[in-house]
């Protein structure tokens, strides 16, 4: 009897701690703000730099309005909702992130992604925000064919707690 006990107890334990891989444990809605961009040429061309930025812009992702919802349902990510304007419809995929990492991959449809995440404050937002920075230098290298391209950033602000 006391064998039954112990294997039902276990057994009892055993299920408690499995861990169901679509149950949320956090989420973290990402609503964007402003979107801007740091761009490096190698020698000032204000024109140039314009139109790459004026490209980075139009090509990003999600727009001001927009926004990115993480459901961690794993240690290191989850699910995430792309919605690229507050009335279009989320795009579903996933996104990566180990625990106290700054950095983290966000795969959705075609896209695939590092962005890093800092805080920012200026003269409208006292408390520091999350500002999510994406890499986009080699794109735009190759997109207009020019090594005076030294770094490209994506810049966006949020309106998340940093």
């Amino acid at each position: 009897m006391k064998r039954l006990l112990y294997i039902a107890l276990s057994a009892l334990l055993m299920t408690a701690c499995t861990e169901d891989e679509g149950e949320v444990f956090y989420t973290a809605h990402y609503p964007i703000v402003r979107l801007d961009t740091q761009i490096t040429l190698s020698a000032a061309d204000a024109a140039f730099e314009e139109q790459i930025r004026t490209a980075v812009l139009a090509d990003a992702p999600v727009k001001e309005g927009g926004s990115y919802q993480l459901d961690f349902n794993r240690f290191d990510g989850g699910l995430l909702f792309v919605r690229p304007t507050a009335d279009e419809s989320p795009i579903a995929g996933t996104f990566d992130k180990q625990p106290a990492a700054k950095e983290m991959t966000f795969s959705f449809g075609e896209q695939s992604y590092l962005v890093r995440s800092s805080s920012y404050t200026d003269e409208t937002v006292l408390l520091p925000m999350t500002l999510l920075t994406v890499d986009v230098t080699e794109q735009y290298r190759t997109l207009f064919e020019s090594e005076s391209i030294l770094e490209v950033l994506r810049l966006e602000y949020t309106s998340y707690p940093y």
